[in-house]
């Protein structure tokens, strides 16, 4: 009926009088009791959940202020109806904008949309969004987590790039029944909802439209693999090779942030270029990448007729119009929304199983004789 104890470990600074009011809100909020239900008496609650009657009155008075519960004198506890609260939802990204670098502006729109999507629908619902940047470091990352358990939010969405090393914050916020929702990318050591690209597919369908427009070969261009994203890109791209009858051809490539590392980035990257192949396509995992390639490609003075390029997102390169560019497109828009709209039926009582939802991109092919949108 109700939740079975208290966790006796703290959430991050919470108190046991906190940790209790979070564990009885959570029975109010499942169904558990019905409005005008009378709720249990101190003592039945000192006796389920093994804690003090300071505790229990604490948790119960906080419960009674935010209007779930009302005192009758000489009558006991009752449960009210739910009450009108403003929500707030806290959004935890890695970054808004890149590095001031030339070589990372491509495609650095990505989060900015996606945040743009999620701010949007949130407000169409009256919920108010905080955000939490991460700096891409995994140590920020878990103090935001932290935080957000803290300050009792109504849901968490974000993008992950913990790894393994912040996946118990992760399950704190479970436990203390925050809905959580990953968007952008999903991890698979926890069950987690998620909404984010169909990455394989989309290098999978990327790969073969090089193919079909007569590329004899298509090498790509990858970060190491460090999350779902890059890893399924991958996937795909092998995927689509091998059914050809092609050696798929993967290059990893590291690219270093901060000032002064444009030109290690450039000679690391002419140095890989150097090693293909030509006539081939170029296929990057991503858009910075790939504007660095196109630079390092033309000051080879490889013929245009020898090289396709292709990317995930928006290069934002000008190209001469007889040169191939294939663009993989995500639905970012929609990914904003579907992630709030997740969030707010979880908050609502929808208790399904997880969802993971990959949403197929487009395919954006200029510089063709005709240029084509392939879409889902």
């Amino acid at each position: 009926m109700y939740s079975d104890g208290v966790p006796s470990e703290r959430i991050g600074s919470l108190s046991k009088p906190q940790q209790l009011r979070t564990a009885l809100l959570g029975s109010l909020k499942d169904g558990s009791f019905n409005v005008g239900d009378r709720f249990p008496s101190e003592p039945e609650l000192i006796s389920r959940y093994g804690v003090s009657r300071a505790t229990v009155r604490e948790a119960i008075i906080a419960l009674e202020q935010e209007g779930w519960l009302r005192r009758l004198q000489g009558k006991g506890t009752f449960v009210n109806e739910r009450p009108k609260v403003h929500r707030t939802f806290a959004v935890i990204v890695p970054y808004l904008y890149a590095n001031e670098s030339p070589d990372f502006r491509a495609g650095t729109d990505v989060i900015p949309i996606l945040m743009q999507s999620i701010e949007h629908q949130a407000r169409k619902s009256g919920v108010s969004i905080g955000l939490y940047i991460d700096n891409l470091d995994v140590a920020t990352e878990r103090e935001n987590l932290l935080s957000v358990v803290e300050r009792e939010v109504d849901a968490v969405l974000m993008i992950y790039i913990g790894g393994e090393t912040n996946l118990d914050c992760l399950r704190r916020i479970q436990e203390a029944g925050i809905p959580l929702v990953l968007f952008d990318r999903y991890i698979e050591e926890l069950v987690i909802d998620a909404v984010a690209t169909d990455n394989y597919q989309g290098a999978y369908r990327a790969t073969h439209r090089f193919l079909d427009a007569g590329m004899p070969s298509v090498a790509y261009i990858t970060a190491p693999i460090d999350s779902t994203v890059l890893r399924d890109r991958r996937l795909g791209f092998v995927s689509a090779m091998k059914e050809r009858g092609l050696a798929p051809k993967v290059m990893e490539l590291r690219q270093e942030l901060g000032e002064g590392v444009d030109r290690s980035n450039y000679d690391r990257t002419r140095e890989l270029v150097s090693k293909l192949t030509f006539p081939t396509a170029i296929f990057s995992a991503d858009a910075t990448r790939l504007a660095l390639i196109a630079q390092i490609v033309a000051d080879l003075g490889i013929p245009r007729s020898d090289y396709a390029l292709g990317c995930f997102d928006e290069p934002y390169l000008n190209l001469p119009d007889d040169l191939m560019l294939l663009r993989v497109l995500q639905p970012l828009r929609e990914i904003g929304r579907k992630a709030v709209d997740l969030t707010l039926g979880r908050i609502g009582g929808d208790t399904d199983t997880a969802a993971r939802l990959l949403l197929p991109p487009e395919i954006l092919i200029t510089g063709a004789p005709n240029a084509v949108l392939v879409g889902s």
